[in-house]
């Protein structure tokens, strides 16, 4: 249950980074002249700092805390 709870939270994490950097750049996009290879490199950098805060879960630290208030 707490590693469920820890990956929801994850989950809105995500949604929240991915959502402001996609703000931004249509944002920049529409009020300035926003270059297609800065877009891109833009959005992949958004997908790549969203793919490192997903793999927090996969710390040995996140599973040592969920089994110590549990079953094994």
């Amino acid at each position: 249950m707490a590693l469920s709870r820890k990956a929801r939270r994850l989950v809105a994490q995500n949604l929240v980074i991915a959502g402001i950097f996609i703000t931004l750049l249509v944002a920049w996009d529409l009020i300035a002249t926003l270059r297609l290879p800065l877009g891109v490199a833009g959005h992949e950098g958004s997908t790549v700092i969203v793919g490192l805060n997903g793999l927090r879960l996969l710390r040995e630290a996140a599973w040592k805390s969920t089994l110590r208030g549990g079953a094994v």
